[in-house]
C-alpha cells in the first residue's frame, strides 16, 4: 500500500489532470507537426509518389502524407490512427477554436474534444461553428451520446437539406440477417428505423413480463421474442418549436418531417397532457403516484448519478431526504436513480443535494463532489 485511501484518491487525481494535460499537449504537437508538414513541402521529386493529405474539414490546410507515418512511429501507433489524431486535432485548432482552447487551458478533456471533431469534420463550416458556439459553456459536462445528438439538431437546424440526405441514405441501408449457427441457435443482427425498433423493444418487454419464472431477464427476453406478435407502442415527442422536435424514447432531436412520418405509420395517434414540470406537486403517501414520477423522469431525463445515462424511465424515483426521515413525496424530493445508484446512496456514504429543480450535486465517500443536471456532469 502506498498511503491511505484519501492520498490514494488524491494521487490518481493527480495522475488524471496529468494524463489530460498531456493529451492536450499531444494534440498541440500533432498540429504543430502539420505545421512543419504542409502540401507546399513536397518536394519535386516526390510529387508523383506523394499526395496532399486533407485531413479535418472544409478550409483546413492540406499535409504532406509522408509526415503521418513518422507521426505513428512515435506515437507507437499505426499510421491510420496517427491520422485520425492529426485529423480531429486540425480540426480543433482551425474550426472549433473556442473549444480547442478550452482543451489547451485543461477546461475540457481532449477525448471529450475529440468525440466532437470527430463529428463535425464532415460538416460545413456553418455548421461546426454552430456546434463549437455551442459546447462553449458546455462540453466538459456532456458525454459522447449527447455530443452526437447536438451535432444531430445543429444539422437539423443549419442544414436540413444535408440531414434529409443522409435520413434517406440511412433507410436506404436498412437490414435484417439471421446467422444459424450450432445447437439451434441462430444470431439476429438488423438496422431498421427507430420507430421499429422501438415497437420491437416495447413488445419484447410485455411479453418477457408475462414470463413468471427466476430465469435471467436476457433469457426471457429472447423467450419473448421467440413468440412475438406485433404489439402496441408508444412514441413520445416534444415538440419545442415547428422545426425540430425530442424524442422523449431515446433522447435524440428529430424533425417534424419524421414525426409526420410516424403518424401516417401509426393505427392511433393520441395527444397527451403537458406536464408543467415547474408546478410542484405533493401527496401524503411514501408512493410515488405516476404524475410526480413523469414529472421527475422528464426533469432529468436519465438517471441522476454524475455520468449515469441509464434512461430515467427505467429508474426507481428516490426521496432525496428519505420519507421516513421526514422527507416529502413532492416534486421537489424526487429523483431518478438507477437501482445500481440507489443501492449506492441507499446503503454507502454516497450523499446528493439537491441545489435547484434540475441540478444535484453529489458527495463521494472521500469527498470528491460533482453536479449533475439534464446537460450532463461537471465539478462545482
Amino acid at each position: 500500500m502506498t498511503g491511505t485511501r484519501d492520498q490514494l484518491i488524491a494521487a490518481l487525481r493527480r495522475e488524471q489532470q496529468a494524463a489530460d494535460r498531456a493529451e492536450a499537449n499531444k494534440l498541440r504537437l500533432a498540429c504543430e507537426w502539420a505545421d512543419l508538414h504542409p502540401a507546399e513541402s513536397i518536394v519535386p521529386a516526390m510529387e508523383r509518389w506523394e499526395d496532399a493529405d486533407v485531413l479535418g474539414g472544409e478550409g483546413i490546410p492540406e499535409v504532406a502524407e509522408f509526415c503521418i507515418a513518422e507521426l505513428g512511429l512515435a506515437l507507437g501507433t499505426s499510421t491510420h490512427a496517427a491520422r485520425l489524431l492529426l485529423a480531429e486535432a486540425l480540426e480543433l485548432r482551425h474550426r472549433l477554436k473556442r473549444l480547442w482552447a478550452r482543451v489547451q487551458d485543461g477546461e475540457v478533456q481532449a477525448w471529450k474534444a475529440r468525440t466532437v471533431a470527430k463529428h463535425t469534420i464532415a460538416l460545413p463550416p456553418a455548421v461546426a461553428a454552430h456546434v463549437d458556439s455551442q459546447l462553449e459553456t458546455r462540453a466538459a459536462r456532456l458525454g459522447p451520446r449527447q455530443v452526437e445528438n447536438l451535432v444531430t439538431e445543429a444539422i437539423l437546424r443549419l442544414d436540413p437539406d444535408r440531414a434529409e440526405r443522409d435520413r434517406q441514405a440511412a433507410l436506404a441501408k436498412r437490414y435484417v440477417r439471421i446467422t444459424h449457427g450450432r445447437h439451434g441457435i441462430a444470431w439476429v443482427d438488423a438496422q431498421v428505423d427507430t420507430a421499429t425498433a422501438l415497437q420491437l423493444e416495447t413488445a419484447i418487454a410485455a411479453g418477457a413480463k408475462t414470463i413468471e419464472t427466476d430465469e435471467p431477464l436476457d433469457l426471457r427476453r429472447a423467450k419473448a421474442l421467440s413468440h412475438l406478435v406485433k404489439g402496441d407502442t408508444t412514441v413520445v415527442v416534444h415538440l419545442h418549436d415547428q422545426a425540430v422536435g425530442l424524442l422523449d424514447n431515446t433522447r435524440e432531436p428529430v424533425t417534424l418531417d419524421q414525426v409526420a412520418d410516424w403518424c401516417g405509420q401509426a393505427t392511433t395517434v393520441k395527444p397527451v397532457q403537458v406536464i408543467d414540470l415547474n408546478t410542484h406537486h405533493q401527496t401524503d403517501s411514501a408512493e410515488v403516484p405516476a404524475r410526480l414520477k413523469r414529472q421527475a423522469e422528464l426533469i432529468f431525463h436519465t438517471c441522476a448519478f454524475p455520468h449515469c445515462t441509464r434512461p430515467a424511465t427505467s429508474c426507481d424515483t428516490d426521496h432525496t431526504v428519505a420519507h421516513d426521515d421526514g422527507g416529502p413525496t413532492c416534486s421537489c424530493n424526487l429523483v431518478p436513480l438507477c437501482r445500481r445508484h440507489h443501492r449506492l446512496k441507499t446503503h454507502t456514504l454516497w450523499t446528493y443535494d439537491r441545489t435547484d429543480p434540475q441540478t444535484v450535486e453529489w458527495t463521494s465517500p472521500h469527498g470528491l463532489t460533482a453536479r449533475r443536471d439534464p446537460t450532463g456532469t461537471w465539478e462545482p
